[in-house]
């Protein structure tokens, strides 16, 4: 068994995640606005397409995401650490979708494909399960 960290009676790294989902999130979105990017990547949100609902269904999925990590991981909720664990696989598969189908920003998103394995990996840890299942 690992010794882990404590600070407010939760796992030091569920407040790292906890941090850094929600910095991760703000970044994703600001990003384009802030390097000089086409801002017409947004554009299909404002269709009936694929590409449209991919988006609305990204936004919908970090707000709750937002939502787990800060509630749900501090009320010690096992639904929150399943619900991050889906989150970074479905991100993870977009990642990897753009890194080699699309091939945009290869270099941000090997970081963040390194980032989702590490936190999922974290996440199904022998003492951050027994967290959830014992709570607060």
């Amino acid at each position: 068994m690992i010794y882990m960290r404590y600070y407010k009676g939760m796992p030091s790294g569920l407040w790292l995640i906890s941090i850094s989902l929600i910095l991760f999130t703000i970044y994703y979105h600001i990003r384009p606005f802030f390097w000089g990017a086409d801002l017409s990547i947004y554009a299909p949100m404002f269709t009936l397409t694929f590409w449209g609902f991919a988006i609305w269904l990204n936004l919908i999925l970090e707000l709750i995401g937002i939502y787990a990590v800060t509630i749900g991981f501090y009320r010690a909720k096992n639904w929150a650490r399943l619900y991050t664990i889906f989150l970074f696989i479905f991100s993870s598969f977009w990642t990897l979708y753009f890194l080699f189908i699309e091939k945009v920003w290869p270099y941000e998103r090997y970081l963040w494909f390194v980032y989702f394995v590490i936190v999922i990996v974290y996440l199904l840890m022998s003492d951050v399960r027994d967290y959830f299942v014992i709570g607060k």
